[in-house]
C-alpha cells in the first residue's frame, strides 16, 4: 500500500530544543556569554508582593531584545515570530507547548508599570556593555544614511 504524508498518526515525542539551535546562532552566543539575572535586581522595585505572579522580567527583556536584533518592530509581530521560531523559544526558555506572552503585556507595562522610568534604557545599556565586554560587539558606531534628496545640480543655474 502506498503511504501518504497526510496519514498522520498522533505520537508522543521528547524534543530537546537545544539540538535545533546552531552553535553559531547569535542567540546561542548571547545566551552563553551574557547573564541576564541582573535584571531581577533592577526590576524588583516595580513589582508588588501582592497579587498573581507577573511575567518573568528576564523573559520580557529577552523577548524585546529578539525584536531589536531581528528588526521586529511590532509587538504583535514579535508575539507571532516567537510562536513560530524554535531558536527564539529556546532563548526565552519556552517549550513548544508554552504560551508566548501576549503583545498587550508589553504595551501595558510601558503605559503603567514603567511609565516615566528609565529602567528600560538602563537595562539595555547594561546589556550592550556586557556584549562589548564579552566580545559580541565592538562598541564602534557605524552609521549609514540612505536619505534621498532631490539635487539641484543644473549647469544653467550654477553660481560661484
Amino acid at each position: 500500500m502506498m503511504g501518504r504524508k497526510d496519514d498522520y498518526q498522533s505520537k508522543m515525542e521528547f524534543i530537546d530544543l537545544n539540538t535545533f539551535v546552531p552553535s553559531n546562532h547569535i542567540l546561542r552566543q548571547i545566551s552563553e556569554k551574557i547573564d541576564f539575572s541582573f535584571i531581577y535586581n533592577k526590576m524588583e522595585m516595580y513589582y508588588s508582593n501582592l497579587g498573581r505572579k507577573s511575567l518573568d522580567p528576564v523573559l520580557l527583556f529577552k523577548m524585546l531584545l529578539i525584536g531589536y536584533l531581528f528588526n521586529v518592530d511590532s509587538e504583535r509581530e514579535l508575539e507571532q515570530e516567537v510562536n513560530l521560531n524554535i531558536a527564539y523559544r529556546w532563548f526565552l526558555g519556552l517549550d513548544l507547548t508554552d504560551p508566548v506572552p501576549d503583545h498587550s503585556t508589553f504595551s501595558q507595562n510601558r503605559r503603567r508599570r514603567f511609565k516615566n522610568s528609565t529602567v528600560f534604557q538602563e537595562i539595555f545599556d547594561h546589556i550592550v556593555k556586557l556584549c562589548i565586554e564579552k566580545g559580541l560587539v565592538t562598541g564602534e558606531v557605524i552609521v549609514t544614511d540612505s536619505t534621498h534628496i532631490k539635487a539641484s545640480a543644473s549647469k544653467v543655474k550654477l553660481k560661484r
